[in-house]
């Protein structure tokens, strides 16, 4: 959960710093190129993604991680 989290954040800023922001002029409807398109369209996708997916999945990738310790934790000190 962690890593699909964290390819959506890299994905999204990798598309800001590219500079494909402009592109996403392509939803409403105004296409100068398909190349353009297809980035906007990407671009549109990994925001999306970085702002709804990839919160909930790392809160969820902590509190895994976090139980998983404890877990560990609590068998250990177990005879």
């Amino acid at each position: 959960m962690l890593r699909a989290a964290l390819v959506m954040l890299a994905a999204f800023a990798a598309l800001h710093l590219f500079g494909a922001r402009p592109s996403v002029s392509v939803l409403s409807g105004t296409v100068h190129s398909w190349p353009q398109a297809f980035l906007g369209l990407a671009y549109a996708a990994a925001y999306f993604a970085a702002v709804l997916l990839a919160p909930p999945l790392l809160a969820a990738g902590l509190f895994r991680a976090i139980a998983r310790r404890r877990r560990a934790a609590t068998d250990r000190s177990r005879p």
